[in-house]
């Protein structure tokens, strides 16, 4: 390795070496006849884009011949940072760099680069040098997937915690952390079971147009708050918080879907809009694939699950476990598949995602 101190002091010397070299590679490479395809070996996702545009043809040609030429990305790892970025761009590539902790590594060395030398790239295409900086922190924040992002909350759990929590933050107004929830009147099933159901469905659906979806349980034996609940939609910086809940009557008769939306409190007020555009389109799709009765939208102020939310948020109610027939509806695979199916549909439109 070489000490940058030691390198500044030779002055002109050095930079005459370099010089030269930088010039040498580039004669040879404008001489080297045209190869093959770029090589398969990288998966950089910019050198793909760039091998599309070079094999397209609808580039303007430039009158450059070396930039009309594939261009073998170099060598680069144990070089001066700087001293590779003129050489990347001498051959007609371009370069951005990405710091590291330097530890022992003399500060500015090239540690990694990508894609890997051999590499072969249409003229302006970016190579990524990655170099020791003694400035530089290493991150434990998990980087934000691309796309959109969900959560999905299957409402209760296995057993119920009735102790109390803030209604929203700052409150002293409570509420149970979260309920036992409802109970099949035919079926005997409990409601978090159908939740969970229907949920994962949603998300098997959901992933397959590259959604990022992440649960707040997957299982029944847990004791999450309705207030966690939320927190953990925030803090996956989630496009949408999507509950999954049944609903129950002490009316046997009563019957069908609605969707709850946050609204009529200072908590909600920056997600209220479009929590009431996601319950808009959801509640639609569900009835259009269900065929069930339309209860309609309910803006509501006092659920803790909303109020602790800073993200869009709705809640669904796919039916009524205390009415005997739609108790058992919601039992059957094939109809959980109907709602699932409608829902999805819904969110996929709120997120503006293609080929519902």
């Amino acid at each position: 390795m070489r000490d940058c101190r030691k390198r500044k002091s030779l002055g002109v010397g050095v930079a005459t070496v370099v010089t030269i070299a930088i010039v040498a590679l580039v004669a040879g490479l404008m001489l080297r006849p045209a190869a093959g395809p770029a090589s398969e070996s990288t998966a950089d996702a910019v050198t793909l884009a760039n091998e599309t545009t070079a094999t397209t043809g609808s580039a303007t040609p430039s009158s450059s011949l070396a930039s009309q030429l594939p261009v073998e990305v170099p060598a680069l790892t144990g070089m001066d940072v700087e001293e590779a970025a003129m050489l990347l761009k001498a051959v007609g590539l371009a370069v951005t760099r990405a710091g590291t902790p330097a530890g022992e590594v003399t500060p500015g060395l090239v540690l990694d680069q990508s894609p890997e030398p051999g590499t072969r790239l249409a003229a302006g295409a970016v190579v990524t040098l990655t170099f020791a900086d003694p400035e530089a922190v290493v991150s434990t924040a998990t980087p934000r997937p691309a796309g959109p992002i969900v959560c999905i909350d299957p409402g209760h759990q296995g057993t119920g915690n009735p102790a109390p929590e803030p209604v929203g933050p700052g409150a002293t107004q409570t509420k149970a952390k979260v309920s036992s929830g409802a109970t099949g009147v035919t079926t005997g099933v409990p409601e978090h079971e159908v939740a969970l159901a229907v949920s994962l469905k949603i998300k098997e659906r959901l992933e397959r147009y590259g959604v990022t979806v992440v649960m707040t349980r997957t299982t029944a034996n847990v004791d999450i708050s309705n207030a966690q609940r939320a927190t953990l939609a925030n803090d996956a910086g989630a496009d949408l918080l999507l509950r999954v809940h049944a609903d129950s009557s002490t009316n046997a008769g009563v019957r069908g879907i609605s969707t709850l939306y946050p609204g009529g409190n200072d908590w909600v007020a920056p997600i209220a809009a479009e929590s009431l555009r996601a319950a808009g389109l959801i509640q639609r799709e569900m009835l259009a694939s269900t065929g069930a009765q339309d209860r309609s939208l309910s803006e509501r102020s006092d659920i803790a699950g909303f109020n602790w939310a800073t993200v869009p948020s709705i809640l669904v109610e796919v039916g009524f476990m205390s009415n005997p027939a739609e108790d058992k509806l919601l039992s059957d695979a094939s109809y959980q598949d109907k709602i699932a199916d409608g829902i999805t549909r819904g969110v996929l439109e709120y997120l503006g995602v293609g080929g519902r």
